[in-house]
């Protein structure tokens, strides 16, 4: 099993804190049908930022908290072991982190004091799981910047994002290295967005650019570096969405040894019963491999190692895992477990869809980690 340092079990001791306090009265609420405003949240948020828990993967020479991959996975791990987790903030590209001067202005500083919010477009109608090839939405530079046209789908967070960074092809020649990020504000006359509904409630967009004009300060680092970018942020991501998966994990383990122990079948606890032991026992073996090699993978990332294969086991362990013990919960818990009256049911919605995003499992198993042992 992994543990913790002291320093990383004060900070975590900090998020149990204002999750307890602030989101899981939230969670009852979403528990009884009601649905949370951005004001029902901003108490847990405005509390997180007070102890300092905001732009949480920033650099410290840009006032982030000068957290560790390890903290950040842990602060993840105990945030999302509520259905309704704190948002903390002040979270920006990693690309833009370089910015100087106007760029600076425009698109890090508003960010990171959290003026703003952005999601990231680089999905395509025509291939998600393989964007270098898949991006075919262009740019062409013209006498006052860059007029953009093509298409993005899946785009979360669009709804309260005021710019979106997107991946346009600038060179057809260079394959990946012909891919430029831009930002476009959410205002731009040529960008108009379709609401798509998802499974568990989620709610996505396809955006479509028509001659959409940006300027020359709207081209986010050098031109060609973009897929880069995009996939140094989608490394942190991946790391992330693991972190997540074993929050959710751990709680749903949690509730299904409470109820196994309390719900009496047949003169006994299902304790008792061979097969839920099974398959308690199987989740919390699980869970604690899975925790032992994010947390170790974390560490090299801490080191400066290039973790991009291990963020790509994690991504796909960890959500596969994560829907077997859910699984589990569920079976354990009955009809109980299916109710949205329970967490166990949102999260096997929320979960199914994340073996896709950030790459399908598939993309993972095949095409990054199949390449890196075979070449």
């Amino acid at each position: 099993m992994y543990t913790l340092s002291e320093q990383t079990r004060a900070i975590v001791e900090t998020v149990r804190r204002l999750v307890h306090d602030h989101q899981m009265p939230l969670e009852q609420r979403v528990l009884r049908g009601e649905t949370l405003t951005r004001e029902d949240r901003l108490p847990g948020i405005m509390a997180a930022r007070e102890v300092g828990l905001w732009s949480l993967s920033c650099p410290p020479e840009l006032g982030g908290p000068g957290l560790s991959v390890v903290d950040r996975m842990a602060i993840t791990e105990e945030n999302f072991r509520c259905l309704v987790p704190i948002w903390f903030g002040g979270e920006a590209l990693p690309p833009t982190f370089t910015l100087e001067g106007e760029q600076r202005r425009r698109y890090l500083d508003p960010f990171l004091d959290g003026r703003q919010t952005l999601c990231m477009a680089q999905t395509e109608p025509g291939g998600g799981g393989d964007p270098a090839r898949a991006v075919s939405t262009s740019a062409r530079r013209t006498e006052r910047g860059w007029v953009i046209n093509g298409s993005k789908i899946w785009i979360s967070a669009f709804d309260d994002a005021e710019t979106v960074f997107v991946l346009a092809r600038t060179d057809k020649a260079k394959g990946a290295g012909g891919i430029s990020m831009f930002a476009v504000a959410k205002g731009n006359p040529g960008m108009s967005a379709r609401l798509v509904p998802m499974l568990g409630g989620f709610r996505t967009h396809q955006l479509t650019f028509s001659d959409c004009e940006v300027d020359e300060l709207s081209l986010i680092g050098s031109e060609g570096s973009g897929f880069k970018g995009a996939q140094e942020t989608l490394t942190a991501a991946r790391f992330d969405v693991a972190a997540r998966a074993l929050g959710v994990a751990q709680r749903a383990y949690e509730m299904m040894v409470e109820y196994a122990k309390e719900r009496v079948v047949f003169e006994g606890p299902l304790s008792e019963k061979q097969a839920v032991q099974s398959m308690i026992v199987d989740s919390w073996i699980e869970i604690q491999q899975t925790r032992l090699m994010l947390y170790t993978c974390a560490e090299k990332e801490d080191q400066g190692v290039d973790t991009r294969i291990e963020a790509s086991l994690m991504k796909m362990l960890a959500t596969e895992m994560v829907d077997r013990v859910l699984d589990r919960a569920i079976q354990v818990h009955g009809a109980a477990g299916c109710t949205y009256e329970s967490p166990l049911a949102h999260w096997y919605d929320h979960q199914r869809m994340a073996r896709i995003y950030e790459g399908p499992t598939e993309v993972h198993k095949y095409r990054v980690l199949a390449r890196h042992l075979l070449g």
